[in-house]
């Protein structure tokens, strides 16, 4: 996962000469990944545990926790967008100089010759657990594993990782390569989304080109989701905006400041600027660290504020965030560990919480418990009716309505509660009445309030067990007097 580190031209003098309170916020163009707690980014599928940038890699890594697959693209010479970490074929795959007239880069072989191409071929977990477990698999060597194809060992191409994820959220590094027309990868980028809708907010695109960011955004507008380039970045801890606006910042966790100087953990120097934004701060490992991707590495990781880790392993992490009770993003607890005992929620072992129980006597869920109506089941209610069955309220006024029940009453009186509704958000009832039956028609008033805003028509029903009346108010608008042609202007005074 080793990435170049040249150019970002940043000193750490320079890096603390801006302030985010000289300039105004720059939010993100979508709220997306705001409230998304911490999320396991799987590196190019984690290529510790699986075979890189493969299908058998993305479905194995969210299989095992993963809340974020990670990829690198590149365009072959018949215009296909690709995932491989490498240029160079030969590094992942079966690929030997014999082939192909010699060609070897993913930029000069077409998409057919890469798919002949077993991409788990040289691939042995890092543990030392196995030597080229799935190698041959992609050719017909040996049978894929249970709930496999032999397709999941080859190359794969974007638009296959959008089809098999369409809900997934994706991170993708688009590579710029020497000799390969930076627009038409961003053309050939937008065209797969366009084709694939739905994915302008989960795919977050990122290159350490700017070129690429800004070729993306102008082939497709509508993107919402970028990560920034290594200038961009760059630039952004001295007080400039990036462009075009992310959503994340992707740093890694150590950088260099000049040649021979001091390694600065880059998370603490982007979360003031990130948290001014808005942008989450994703993190990919330097290498810098020996104890990368051990429980230390990640609590540090955590502690500074990092929001996701690109990580090689994810089975690694997913076992940490485990037993760190570290809940999924949504909220939800990540494995059988976390959840509470019955009667508590939260996220176990450290932050369940007794949920919360109405009084005795009453039901619902607090803050919103009622009391416990206890119906006569000798008293059965024959009809309900609203009146007026059509009738106008004006906005920001208080209209009655007559509810009457009719009843074939048993032993003795009952009570009901009669369930209200309004099909119009501005126009309000209460949830419910209670009406107590003293004789065979019984009357309730219901008070119907008009918001200021409130326009259009409302249909107000009110419903017990299967019996429903229901009262059509048209909401009439107040008018106030102006001097102007016409007499009546209706709407808001305060411009008057």
């Amino acid at each position: 996962m080793t990435y170049a580190l040249l150019g970002l031209g940043l000193a750490a003098s320079a890096a603390s000469a801006a302030s985010p309170s000289d300039r105004a916020p720059i939010p993100p163009p979508t709220d997306y990944w705001q409230d998304k707690g911490f999320i396991l980014m799987a590196h190019q599928g984690g290529e510790w545990d699986f075979p890189p940038n493969t299908l058998f890699a993305y479905k194995s890594a969210m299989a095992a926790g993963a809340d974020m697959i990670d990829m690198d693209a590149y365009v072959t010479a018949d215009g296909q967008i690709v995932l491989t970490h490498d240029l160079d074929a030969r590094k992942n795959s079966n690929l030997t100089d014999d082939m192909f007239g010699g060609r070897h880069d993913i930029n000069d072989l077409t998409l057919e010759e890469l798919k002949t191409l077993d991409f788990a071929y040289k691939w042995s977990p890092r543990d030392g657990s196995a030597t080229t477990p799935w190698r041959g698999v992609a050719t017909g060597g040996q049978e894929p594993p249970t709930g496999f194809k032999a397709t999941d060992f080859k190359i794969p191409t974007f638009a296959e990782v959008l089809d098999a994820f369409p809900d997934t959220p994706i991170n993708i590094e688009l590579k710029q390569v020497s000799g390969v027309d930076i627009e038409d990868t961003a053309e050939t980028m937008a065209g797969i989304l366009a084709s694939h809708p739905g994915h302008d907010e989960n795919v977050i695109i990122n290159s350490f080109g700017q070129e690429m960011l800004d070729a993306m955004h102008a082939a497709r507008p509508e993107h919402k989701s970028y990560g920034g380039s290594l200038n961009g970045t760059a630039g952004y801890l001295n007080g400039f905006p990036i462009e075009p606006t992310p959503v994340a910042l992707e740093p890694p966790d150590y950088y260099q400041f000049g040649s021979g100087g001091p390694w600065i953990r880059l998370v603490p120097l982007l979360r003031p600027w990130a948290d001014h934004d808005g942008y989450k701060i994703y993190v990919w490992g330097s290498d810098h660290d020996p104890a990368q991707d051990t429980p230390e590495f990640y609590a540090k990781l955590i502690e500074e504020g990092t929001d996701s880790y690109n990580t090689p392993s994810p089975t690694t992490l997913a076992a940490y965030l485990c037993t760190a009770g570290i809940a999924k993003p949504d909220g939800s607890p990540r494995c059988p560990g976390q959840v509470c005992p019955e009667g508590q929620t939260g996220i176990a072992p450290d932050h369940c919480v007794d949920i919360p129980k109405c009084p005795e006597g009453t039901e619902g869920t607090p803050p919103n418990c009622e009391p416990i109506v206890i119906v006569d089941p000798a008293t059965v209610i024959t009809k309900l009716t609203l009146s007026p069955k059509k009738g106008k309220v004006k906005a920001g006024k208080v209209m009655r309505l007559k509810l009457t029940v009719r009843a074939k009453l048993g032993m003795g009186p009952g009570r009901f509660k009669i369930n209200l509704r309004s099909s119009n958000r501005q126009v309000k009832v209460p949830r419910s009445v209670v009406v107590s039956l003293k004789g065979a028609v019984t009357k309730k008033t219901v008070k119907v309030r008009a918001t200021r805003k409130a326009k259009r028509r409302a249909v107000i029903t009110a419903k017990s067990g299967k019996r429903v009346a229901r009262a059509t108010l048209q909401v009439k608008p107040s008018c106030v007097k102006k001097k102007a042609r016409g007499g009546l202007l209706c709407g808001k005074t305060n411009h008057l």
